[in-house]
């Protein structure tokens, strides 16, 4: 009983710390490797980023430390995601998960993010020649896969070059999640914490996207309470998340309709500070060992909006 008060009272304190302004805002732009917390699981980005306390895919690892607490078999597995008119030519990410003994996971995470044929210019504003950017990033975590509790950390090396200007980053991620029963979680996570060096670039220090975020999920178990034969259930999740940069937390709200674990129905909505807010929704498929996402963000502000492909093994 204790050790559930103490973590219930972990995560409202994260809760509380990202809601207040006191400790945050390095100003706008701020921080460097921003590519570090966009989106990359399609189950993620469908949800507009809620369920931090509720993973249910591997996929969500490089974002969510605490999807290794439910992994139960060997999982491998890519995303992709597919940028509008306005974004990046590729960004790829592979994942692996591995059960260690009876309790323990361990994890191992690769991103890549890459714009070819970007336009120069220089300081009057004169064109120049064409130039790229690229970024990339490896990770390894364990994790216990408690019942009621579990835990995460990782450690992660990113690299990314602007022109012939570059900088890299040693980061950390750690989280922890309680269940009551199964019907309700509580977790909280800090992703992105620790070392970035200077930009060579920008010629200005920068911070890491350091972010917490802590939320809360339930499961509502439709067909026990109307008594159905079917297996559906409702997963609801809101979530606070609340990055280095940023002068006020996002909120986060998501929902999953799930029947057993062959389709998945999703849908989301994030209020965000600075940027636009919006829904986003998506699906997935389960076939045997074979996992299917899909998500979609849309961005209104420029006319279009982001693809999420996700396909996992699990064997």
């Amino acid at each position: 009983m204790f050790k559930r008060l103490m973590l219930i009272l972990l995560i409202l304190g994260v809760a509380a710390f990202a809601a207040s302004g006191r400790y945050w805002n390095t100003g706008l732009g701020g921080v460097t490797m921003q590519f570090l917390s966009m989106q990359v699981s399609p189950r993620s980005a469908a949800l507009s980023g809620a369920g931090v306390a509720d993973p249910a895919r591997l996929s969500e690892l490089s974002r969510n430390p605490l999807a290794v607490t439910r992994m139960e078999v060997p999982e491998f597995g890519l995303n992709q995601t597919l940028f509008g008119d306005v974004g990046a030519d590729n960004f790829v990410s592979l994942y692996y998960g591995l059960p260690l003994f009876e309790s323990l996971a361990l994890s191992f995470g690769l991103e890549f993010l890459g714009y070819d044929d970007i336009e120069g210019r220089d300081e009057e504003g004169m064109l120049t020649s064409d130039y790229g950017a690229y970024a990339w990033a490896l990770q390894a975590g364990v994790g216990n896969r408690g019942r009621a509790f579990g835990w995460s950390v990782s450690a992660r090396f990113a690299y990314q070059t602007i022109d012939d200007e570059s900088n890299l980053a040693i980061l950390g991620d750690a989280g922890v999640v309680y269940r009551v029963m199964k019907y309700l979680s509580f977790g909280a996570t800090l992703t992105n914490f620790g070392y970035v060096t200077d930009s060579e670039y920008s010629g200005a220090h920068e911070a890491a996207p350091m972010a917490l975020q802590a939320g809360v999920s339930g499961i509502v178990p439709v067909a026990r309470i109307f008594n159905l034969e079917s297996l559906w259930d409702v997963h609801l999740s809101a979530d606070i998340y609340r990055r280095a940069d940023m002068d006020a937390p996002e909120w986060r709200f998501g929902t999953e309709i799930a029947y057993q674990e062959f389709l998945l129905l999703r849908a989301g909505y994030a209020i965000r500070p600075h940027t636009e807010n919006g829904f986003s929704a998506g699906l997935g498929f389960t076939f045997g060992g074979v996992v299917l996402d899909y998500g979609y963000s849309p961005r209104p502000a420029l006319g279009d909006g982001n693809h999420y492909l996700g396909l996992g093994i699990r064997f």
